[in-house]
């Protein structure tokens, strides 16, 4: 029998902590087996068939036959302290500046392209896709690092260094909001079920906003201001403002040369 009439969806959701008020909620709703992972594995799992639905990296969608299926998502306006880049004085100025970048999201390196070629005015530099750790472990051979997720939380300042909030950037270049996740699936719709699972676990995050916070403070070894801060700049249905951000993006991405692609890194 297909997987679509099983009665169990089974589910992808980002492992960070900005995706807690989603996979929290999502690990408890009925008919729904929830696997927690990186953007990349999750588009992985997505295009072979292993998971039906994911909160994922949207832009898995421009280049791919996957379908965004709802307006639940992960947005930010103006700031969002995990897609930094950290970059030293010459990165900007040097003729071939090198830097390390997450492997976890093309998402984060589509859009520090975008901002090289059209607010910086800089040329892309020489790329080396590196683990966080690697990244971290290395920063003396590189002119700029790309860190996101719950790695950029924990590492805001790096000695230096000159921190770049990725998301501040894109909004002095377009003044629009940056959509990093959206719900994608091979289906073009949403089972009633799973959009229930969304809604569900989006109202008990509004309902439980302290628990959430003290549980992600916990798991980075955070201070709870600091996550209550992060919450706050995080949306989570996304708006008209939202998808016309996303539709801009899109566009300044259609636009970026395809011979400098990473198509490993989703």
């Amino acid at each position: 029998m297909s997987r679509q009439f099983h009665s169990c969806l089974t589910v992808g959701c980002v492992c960070y902590v900005n995706a807690l008020p989603f996979s929290i909620g999502l690990s408890q709703a009925p008919g729904v087996s929830l696997q927690t992972d990186t953007p990349s594995n999750l588009v992985s799992k997505l295009l072979s068939k292993e998971i039906d639905y994911a909160l994922t990296s949207v832009i898995a969608k421009f280049s791919s036959p996957l379908h965004q299926v709802s307006f639940f998502g992960i947005a930010a306006y103006q700031k969002i302290l995990s897609v930094n880049l950290h970059a030293t004085p010459q990165f900007f100025a040097k003729e071939a500046p090198r830097i390390a970048a997450t492997k976890e999201s093309r998402s984060s390196i589509a859009l520090m392209r975008i901002l090289c070629k059209n607010l910086w005015k800089i040329p892309f530099p020489s790329i080396t896709l590196l683990s966080s750790k690697e990244i971290l472990d290395q920063v003396e051979l590189y002119d700029a690092l790309l860190l996101i997720g719950d790695t950029a939380l924990r590492h805001q300042i790096i000695p230096g260094f000159q921190t770049y909030d990725l998301v501040a950037s894109w909004y002095d270049l377009t003044s629009k909001p940056f959509v990093f996740a959206g719900v994608l699936s091979y289906s073009s719709t949403v089972p009633l079920q799973l959009q229930q699972g969304f809604f569900s676990s989006l109202h008990y995050f509004q309902d439980h906003r302290e628990e959430i916070w003290r549980k992600a403070a916990a798991l980075l070894k955070l201070p709870e201001s600091l996550m209550q801060q992060y919450y706050s700049l995080c949306r989570y249905e996304l708006s008209e403002e939202d998808f016309a951000g996303l539709q801009l993006f899109e566009n300044y991405y259609d636009k970026l040369p395809r011979q400098t692609e990473h198509p490993n890194h989703v």
